[in-house]
């Protein structure tokens, strides 16, 4: 799920909880040759830690930390957190352009919406709802490597990141990087970004894939949906049946966000405080989801 300001906030799964078929797929996944140690990024140490501590080979977390497409994402790290929630338009879901796309979508994929509300409860303009506000029906999906997003994120809380995020933090509002309140709000981060990253190298297993070859938000979401890795693993949906989720697609995408809601307590009638509460189950933002519930009313 994205946005995420907080939308990235999702559960995951136990804090590097990796097993031994992980380590045999990064093994096969991670195509990289072994580079020198000191090569590395010092500023992801803290990972190499961690890994190592969870059974990892160390030539296998050295060949990731010493990856040539491993990178310290500082410019869109400042620039992801240092946006207030408050200051996000939401505003432009509700306009004009935006209606006429989500009604030619539900028009175009109403078979696949149907059978999933009789599947989920779930109705098809709240499902349509949240793809338009989540990626635009899957027009603003993000093209960065997902493991960098994460793999930054995870060593905020450390002071070698935050010098570098500090460089490119908005100068008028520097001072706030030592202010309590980041401080907490970088760690909290850090540690969900462990499990996400986490998540993400599981899910490159059962995919069999790279998990260089995921791209996505800023925060990391994937597809039109913007799950969060944890989020594909736990609620993820082949709903097109061709054996493998593909959150760009529509059908995985519709078939996924109806399994998210009716997971987290949706059901036919529920009262608006309680659609309101699975929502925000979806993305910890109170505009976020007043916003979801408006267009899904106007799609009614």
């Amino acid at each position: 799920m994205s946005h995420q300001t907080n939308k990235s906030l999702r559960p995951g799964k136990h804090f590097w909880a990796l097993s031994l078929a992980v380590c045999l797929a990064l093994s096969l996944t991670l195509a990289p040759p072994a580079a020198p140690a000191a090569q590395s990024d010092r500023v992801f140490e803290p990972l190499r830690d961690l890994l190592l501590q969870q059974g990892l080979a160390q030539a296998e977390v050295e060949r990731l930390l010493a990856a040539p497409q491993l990178k310290f994402e500082d410019a869109l790290m400042a620039r992801m957190l240092s946006v207030p929630e408050s200051r996000l338009n939401y505003g432009q879901f509700l306009g004009r352009q935006a209606l006429q796309s989500a009604r030619r979508f539900m028009d175009k994929h109403a078979a696949t919406l149907k059978q999933t509300q009789r599947r989920t409860g779930v109705p098809p303009a709240v499902v349509v709802a949240i793809l338009t506000v989540e990626s635009r029906l899957g027009s603003y999906t993000g093209k960065h490597r997902v493991l960098n997003m994460l793999a930054s994120q995870a060593v905020l809380d450390t002071p070698a990141a935050q010098e570098r995020l500090a460089r490119r933090w908005p100068a008028k509002r520097r001072h706030q990087l030592q202010e309590e309140g980041t401080q907490q709000r970088l760690t909290r981060r850090a540690r969900w970004a462990r499990q996400e990253l986490a998540a993400l190298l599981r899910l490159a297993q059962k995919q069999k894939v790279s998990p260089w070859q995921y791209r996505g938000s800023l925060a990391g979401a994937l597809g039109m949906a913007q799950f969060m890795p944890s989020s594909a693993l736990a609620y993820g949906v082949d709903g097109d049946a061709d054996g493998v989720l593909n959150l760009d697609r529509p059908a995985d995408a519709i078939h996924s966000v109806a399994n998210y809601l009716k997971l987290h307590g949706w059901r036919p009638g529920i009262s608006h405080r309680a659609q309101m509460r699975v929502i925000l189950a979806y993305n910890r933002s109170d505009p976020y989801a007043r916003t979801v519930l408006e267009l899904a009313r106007r799609l009614s």
